[in-house]
């Protein structure tokens, strides 16, 4: 290649995709490989099915990009029940000239049941190295991660399906729990609707079901969008669309009202469903308005929510037994080179015969028959040959006097005998090493699916550990809401008091121009843009990546109340009501005037964010050329909608109440950007 490649400077591994299916397909190992080679193939690494099932490798370089190929496979036997396990892996590894990576690892397992039982039941369990026998897969299943070294500047990638996983699933049947997984939609009539539900609350699902109910207005808009979702969610997700109002109303009887989805709508079922769930809305809608507003973009906000839950399954309860698998037949491979010869040479060749000794390229013809002396010097040389071998010749009378052949005869064939039960003894060793070899392979790899596990287990701590953050965030947020709810009733009830002492009476009565909230974040700046003091910019993309999170609401209902306080508040300006910042406007809010808590806003950044070019980029957002000549402005003022975790919503706004515009403009809503601590 070019000497433009760079040294890797990657961060660690991130698994941007996870599929985890069972298949009841006849040859699953071998079809497989057929389909791997072939999508390598497709990517200038002209490798084939057989060299994958016999551990082969393959490199090419091609389009700036090193490919190598690798394929491992072996089998591992259950001696108390005779079961067989078949296994294999095949890897692809993408090294790009920037000095990123993508790896692609397929696994599979494919059990097989034993044809006889045992004629001796077992009163023991078999031993392992830290006691429990994993667990024996139940049916052969199919495993496909993908994984992105990326260089430390360039931001997290989720590309959807790979085709692998899309090819796979076209060749062979594949199914979570009761689930069949497809890259198409399937089309559910009002028929099927039993069948649907019966998916929906299958308590082994582990993958999220997205339904689409019927759309009058734009049918053809939804299919397509529909269909290019399947695409990116195959193997991770299935998605289903109602066939028309009759299914949709089936569905909804069915399902309850609590689940229902309806009006063009889309919700994403995830696992665990039950029928008195508990948690409705963890389970999000995403109505056919924002759809039809974000298009694509609000297609690939879900899917990024579903790839990032895939990449959180754990690996399958008999991945170690798989490991065993595989590495039994790499010892398989690798034990002929270990083992010594099943024939050992002659040690004295027959007249005429070519003796090739082991480290030597050339061979020596012996004589047609050793003179006495020479046999004598040749018995010499085995008592040192022996010696040196750590045997004790001494045994052996030495004969001293050349002359005497049947003598020297006797003490050669004396030490030729020494020799060859030496040899003897030594190639049981080699077999025993042989095998004691493989065993120290096995406790490797039992200690490398520990490691794996400690792994997962440590990642699992850390999300428990943010969640656990966010947790006494949110407690110390929702102490803080209910304070001032209390103090906000206490003050109703006192004005209303103060009412009816001057007979004006309003208690019961609904507030005037009351509205109701939209459930999410893309329609909160849909009713906000009527604000006559706003003006909201192309943030839609951004906002849409919060309302597939299941604290959406929550942020839809605190972004309305943070832009409703900055449109009073620039109202507030336009009028000369008001002189001070927007700050100080929410630390001491005038009466009637809408705000929010002081702490949710910060005026500036930090000075790294704001002289570092990469990070002001990211803040900078496109105004009026009234307010800048260059039509970009630098946002740092900010409300914090959320105080931590992740996502950690944010509203970035340019004030110019005091300029030409006389308005906010809102730059961005969206998760955190940037900073030099944070992505």
């Amino acid at each position: 290649m070019s000497g433009s490649w760079q040294l890797s400077r990657e961060v660690p591994a991130e698994l941007v995709y996870r599929s985890l299916f069972s298949s009841a397909e006849p040859d699953l190992r071998s079809r497989a490989a057929e389909l791997f080679a072939s999508w390598a193939t497709g990517k200038n690494v002209p490798v084939s099915a057989a060299e994958l099932l016999t551990g082969g490798a393959v490199e090419a370089e091609a389009d700036d990009t090193h490919r190598s190929v690798r394929g491992s496979v072996g089998a591992y036997t259950d001696r108390l029940t005779g079961r067989r396990l078949q296994a294999a892996v095949f890897r692809l590894e993408e090294r790009l000239v920037d000095g990123s990576r993508w790896t692609t690892s397929l696994r599979i397992a494919v059990p097989q049941q034993a044809e006889q039982t045992a004629l001796f039941v077992e009163t023991a369990e078999p031993a392992t190295l830290f006691g429990a026998e994993p667990a024996w897969p139940q049916r052969s299943w199919v495993w496909l991660d993908l994984e992105h070294h990326r260089v430390p500047e360039a931001a997290p990638v989720r590309p959807g399906s790979p085709r692998l996983i899309r090819d796979l699933l076209a060749a062979v049947e594949g199914t979570d729990a009761s689930l069949p997984l497809t890259s198409e939609v399937l089309d559910i009539t009002e028929g099927h609707v039993d069948e649907l539900r019966g998916w929906l609350f299958d308590p082994s699902r582990r993958v999220p079901v997205i339904v689409f109910s019927p759309d009058p207005q734009q049918p053809e808009d939804q299919a397509r969008f529909a269909r290019r979702l399947a695409r990116d969610v195959t193997g991770v997700a299935v998605v289903v669309r109602l066939h028309n109002v009759a299914s949709a109303a089936a569905f909804n009887r069915r399902v309850g009202t609590h689940l229902q989805v309806y009006g063009g709508g889309m919700r994403t079922y995830l696992p665990g469903l039950t029928p008195n769930e508990p948690f409705p809305r963890r389970h999000r809608i995403l109505s056919a308005a924002s759809m039809r507003a974000l298009g694509q973009r609000s297609a690939n906000a879900v899917r990024d929510q579903v790839l990032t839950l895939s990449t959180r399954r754990p690996p399958p309860a008999s991945y170690v037994l798989v490991r065993r698998a595989l590495s039994r037949g790499s010892a398989a491979r690798t034990m002929p080179d270990r083992r010594p010869p099943a024939e050992h040479p002659a040690l004295f060749p027959t007249p005429g015969e070519p003796t090739v000794l082991p480290g030597l390229t050339g061979s020596v013809t012996a004589p047609e028959a050793p003179a006495p002396a020479e046999t004598s010097d040749g018995n010499r040389l085995l008592r040192a040959t022996l010696t040196l071998a750590g045997v004790d010749p001494s045994a052996i009378a030495l004969v001293d006097e050349p002359a005497e052949v049947e003598t020297v005869t006797a003490e050669r064939l004396a030490l030729q005998d020494l020799l060859l039960r030496s040899m003897a003894a030594n190639a049981g060793a080699g077999e025993k090493l042989a095998e004691a070899g493989a065993e120290i392979t096995m406790l490797y790899a039992e200690i490398d699916d520990l490691t794996v596990q400690l792994t997962e287990e440590q990642k699992v701590r850390g999300e428990v550990e943010d969640l656990r953050l966010g947790w006494e965030l949110g407690e110390i947020e929702l102490t803080d809401l209910e304070r001032d709810n209390e103090r906000l009733r206490a003050r109703i009830r006192w004005l209303e008091s103060e009412l009816s002492a001057h007979h004006v009476h309003v208690a019961g009565q609904e507030t005037p121009g009351q509205m109701i909230l939209p459930g999410n974040v893309v329609e909160t700046l849909e009713l906000a843009a009527r604000l006559p003091f706003l003006s909201i910019g192309a943030t839609s993309d951004a906002a849409a990546g919060l309302d597939v999170h299941p604290q959406a609401e929550r942020w839809a209902i605190k972004i309305w109340q943070a832009l409703a306080a900055l449109n009073a508040y620039a109202e507030a300006r336009s009028t000369g009501a008001w002189t001070n910042s927007f700050l100080a406007w929410c630390q001491a809010p005038p009466s009637g005037g809408a705000a929010v808590p002081a702490t949710w806003v910060a005026l500036s950044e930090s000075e790294t964010t704001t002289t570092m070019p990469r990070l002001r980029e990211a803040r900078t957002f496109a105004v009026p050329v009234q307010v800048e000549a260059s039509g970009r402005a630098y946002m740092q003022a900010h409300i914090k909608i959320q105080q931590g975790g992740t996502p950690c919503p944010r509203i970035h706004f340019h004030d110019d109440t005091g300029g030409r515009t006389g308005r906010i403009h809102i730059g961005y809503v969206g998760d955190h950007l940037p900073t030099a601590s944070f992505r």
